[in-house]
């Protein structure tokens, strides 16, 4: 009996060990700051779900919104160290990396015309290349880019804000980076570095008097309770990234990396209808919460703004490279 016994469970072990590498779980984190209703968090949950179905369980994929992982910088470092697997939020966040500086050339003011400029661009061979150094660089790979933004826009305690001048020494919250700073300097704007958990907050105490973001970052917060003018500049078109840890990535198979592209592709896609159907209502859910929404002198924002890629040119992304980008455009 014994000796049956002690067959039976070395058969077991033995069946146990053949089986195939892919059939250990894997279980992985993916954080962002925006809210838990935000376009982005319906992107993540839509990307756990494909990926968890394509893989058959095999690769679990946990969502958490609203900072509970850290803000931009801690995501990113988190990533750097492998203490945190995956992100998604706007491309350009990279920048925060040493060695990914060459991507804030997609901050310039006015470098996209519209949204499918943006999203042409930013998926193009050109950015391909861009998001392969910064990986090489950086420990942290954007290994998809889908998710167009509502366009950027200027949200402020006081106001309206029709031209450039409004702006005058008004106190703006800015994402902590140099060519936003830039930007708001050359309109005259005292800047303050904040996160975006702290967005709320600092309007509503007015440790600051506006902000800069789109509709799908502002309003679901309801940065509009406390704040109630919004001017539609548009200055920045963006598209939104999936960023996954290197560290990560080099373990997963290529039929697994081609998975999380797919995902990245038809989740990014979540976010751009659920942001294209927010963009929609944005005016009406605003002026209903008694919002002054107003429509400013575009052309004036653009002179005043059009010399800030200069300062830039050459040194933190190559010579040339914003020529480069609008002439893709005027191809398409």
């Amino acid at each position: 009996m014994n000796t049956f016994a002690t067959a039976i469970a070395a058969a077991g072990l033995a069946a146990l060990t053949a089986l195939p590498a892919f059939a250990q779980e894997m279980t992985l984190r993916m954080g962002t700051f925006a809210t838990s209703t935000s376009p982005w968090a319906q992107a993540m949950n839509a990307f756990s779900d494909i990926v968890e179905d394509r893989t058959e369980g095999r690769i679990a994929v946990e969502v958490y919104t609203d900072g509970q992982l850290g803000d931009m910088q801690q995501l990113l470092t988190g990533m750097q160290l492998g203490t945190i697997d995956m992100a998604y939020f706007d491309v350009t966040v990279a920048a925060f990396l040493k060695g990914a500086e060459e991507i804030k050339v997609a901050i310039v003011p006015y470098l996209f015309a519209t949204k499918a400029d943006a999203a042409m661009v930013l998926n193009s061979d050109l950015f391909q290349k861009i998001y392969a150094d910064i990986a090489d660089r950086t420990g942290v790979r954007i290994f998809a880019a889908y998710g167009d933004r509502s366009p950027r826009a200027i949200q402020t305690t006081k106001g309206p804000i029709e031209t450039p001048e409004d702006l005058e020494g008004l106190r703006m919250r800015v994402a902590g980076m140099d060519i936003y700073e830039a930007t708001f300097e050359t309109l005259g704007t005292k800047i303050t570095s904040l996160g975006m958990t702290e967005i709320y907050n600092a309007l509503s105490r007015g440790i600051v008097d506006g902000q800069d973001n789109g509709f799908e970052l502002a309003i679901p917060p309801k940065y509009h309770e406390v704040a109630k003018h919004w001017s539609a500049t548009d200055h920045v078109y963006g598209v939104t990234g999936w960023f996954i840890s290197e560290q990560v990535w080099n373990r997963l198979s290529d039929e697994d990396k081609a998975i999380f592209r797919e995902a990245g592709k038809a989740a990014g896609k979540v976010s751009t209808d659920a942001t294209n159907a927010l963009d929609a209502q944005a005016r009406e859910i605003l002026e209903a919460a008694g919002v002054t929404y107003t429509e400013p002198d575009r052309a004036a924002f653009e002179e005043a703004l059009k010399d800030v890629y200069k300062q830039f040119e050459g040194t933190t992304w190559p010579e040339g490279l914003v020529a480069q980008i609008r002439a893709m455009q005027d191809q398409n």
